[in-house]
């Protein structure tokens, strides 16, 4: 009798050990979620990552690049270009950029009015008043920066800050950008149907973001975002230009 009682306390020790193994799912903390929004007429996919994961910056110029993200990469939650590239020769980023604390030189761009600082595991968007100052503390840091068209500074929209050529677009694109909300979260939000870059940035504005930097998007526009329990989501075609891309806005699992 009693070495049936030590074989069930094993069995259930196995169970319990492996209810503690199994895939992380969204609402444990750590996890990437995907929901959708409707804000000015207007529906949007947020993709808002968990307390735990990081976010981090990749340029094919940096002195460690490994190559271009992978999207069987498990440990990368989400992977969007983020910077503008200058061509399919040299292709430069847009503006001075830090990677891991690693300052590397790019282009200058006269849309690049704002840019993104990731520093122990704070995020902030600001303009470029600040620059300089915002580089140092990402190099000191070991952190990440990155440069792109501030769209929502303080709440308010200002469409004027993207590429003319983006004005003049039909509405036939999909537009991304990485908001900071006015409850300090930051998201990924992606239109989920094409519309003019007016309407996008009103949008954003009726969905609350705070401050919205400006994520490349057409044919430079491939990416893909992982809830912990599902196959990665591709978030646009895999165009030509893709194998162009140059830089990346990661979010990553805790292990990274």
């Amino acid at each position: 009798m009693n070495n049936i009682k030590l074989i069930l306390l094993g069995v259930m020790s196995m169970v319990l050990m492996g209810c503690g193994t199994k895939p992380h799912t969204v609402g444990l903390g750590n996890a990437m979620e995907v929901s959708y929004v409707d804000a000015g007429g207007k529906k949007l996919m947020v993709m808002t990552p968990g307390k735990d994961t990081h976010w981090k910056f990749v340029s094919h110029k940096q002195s460690d690049f490994k190559g271009e993200p992978d999207i069987n990469d498990t440990t990368i939650l989400l992977n969007v270009a983020a910077a503008f590239t200058l061509d399919l020769t040299s292709m430069d980023v847009c503006g001075d950029h830090v990677v891991a604390g690693e300052r590397i030189k790019g282009y200058d761009d006269v849309t690049a009015t704002g840019h993104m600082l990731m520093v122990d595991d704070k995020v902030m968007i600001a303009s470029n008043d600040k620059l300089e100052q915002s580089i140092q503390k990402a190099v000191a840091g070991k952190g990440y920066l990155f440069q792109q068209c501030l769209v929502v500074e303080n709440g308010k929209g200002f469409v004027e800050r993207v590429p003319e050529a983006l004005l003049k677009r039909n509405p036939s694109i999909i537009f991304r950008a990485v908001c900071v909300k006015d409850d300090d979260s930051v998201v990924v939000v992606q239109g989920d149907e094409p519309m003019l870059v007016s309407e996008f940035v009103d949008a954003l504005v009726a969905f609350g973001a705070r401050q919205a930097l400006y994520l490349d998007m057409g044919t430079w526009a491939w990416g893909w975002v992982r809830e912990w329990d599902k196959l990665p989501q591709e978030l646009s075609e895999h165009f030509f230009n893709t194998r162009f891309q140059s830089n990346w806005l990661q979010v990553v699992t805790p292990s990274r």
